[in-house]
């Protein structure tokens, strides 16, 4: 039984994973657009060229994000984040020492070794879990409020076509609240990820995304979030030269 548990949270794990590397993924490349238009006046007019291309793909990116955000905070997804903590909360001997260092075992390293790594390590308490979803629900809360209308009643469904009531919406948002959102989704993952496979007590610091990206720092180091933002704006003064 635990076996089949430890499968199946590190298969919600990975759904999981998908979902909010998408929304991350398609927000910071609306934003990596939006912001090299506001700043760079060449790559403003090159834009403007094909204005009706640029104006969907940027409507397309915004979409997917909030539609993707959707299926992580509503409750009537088949795959969400509390789905997600129910498997984590339904055999938490998944996450003992014991099970730590049988899967270390598991992975090729020596008895002996696996032993050693095991001590000093963090087993997942009820504690941990009553945290992680207190944590949860103040971002299901600025979701609900905030953001949840324009996905289900602009983006989702055309449950209005009010532009007052669009613009009433859309007035609530704060691009930097997102991406705080967006950075305590990517911390969660790697909190779960890092405490099933190190042992390393659950810390959800809602990741600090630098956009643009520090002209130093690897893509390999990079969140998708920066990643895509990099690349998108490369992309755009590339074809300046074209």
């Amino acid at each position: 039984m635990t076996k089949d548990h430890a499968i199946a949270f590190k298969d919600e794990l990975e759904v999981f994973r998908k979902e909010e590397q998408t929304a991350q993924q398609m927000f910071f490349a609306w934003l990596s657009v939006r912001t090299i238009a506001a700043s760079n006046a060449d790559v403003l007019r090159m834009l403007n060229k094909t204005p009706l291309f640029w104006i969907n793909a940027q409507h397309s990116m915004l979409v997917t994000a909030f539609v993707a955000l959707g299926r992580i905070f509503d409750q009537d997804s088949k795959h969400n984040v509390d789905r997600l903590m129910a498997v984590v909360s339904q055999d938490l001997s998944i996450f003992s020492i014991d099970a730590l260092r049988a899967r270390k075992e598991a992975d090729g390293i020596g008895v002996e070794d696996a032993a050693r790594y095991v001590v000093g390590k963090h087993a997942l308490t009820s504690n941990d879990v009553r945290a992680l979803r207190r944590q949860i629900d103040v971002r299901r809360r600025i979701y609900e409020e905030r953001y949840r209308d324009i996905r289900h009643k602009v983006f989702a469904h055309k449950a209005t076509d009010d532009v007052a009531e669009i613009d009433a919406m859309f007035a609530k948002t704060n691009i930097e609240e997102m991406k705080s959102v967006f950075g305590f989704l990517h911390a969660l993952h790697d909190s779960l990820w890092e405490q099933f496979h190190n042992g390393r007590r659950p810390n959800v610091k809602p990741y600090k995304f630098t956009v643009p990206p520090d002209p130093s720092t690897r893509d390999n180091s990079l969140s998708p979030g920066e990643l895509i933002f990099r690349q998108g704006q490369a992309a755009l003064i590339s074809m300046l030269s074209t």
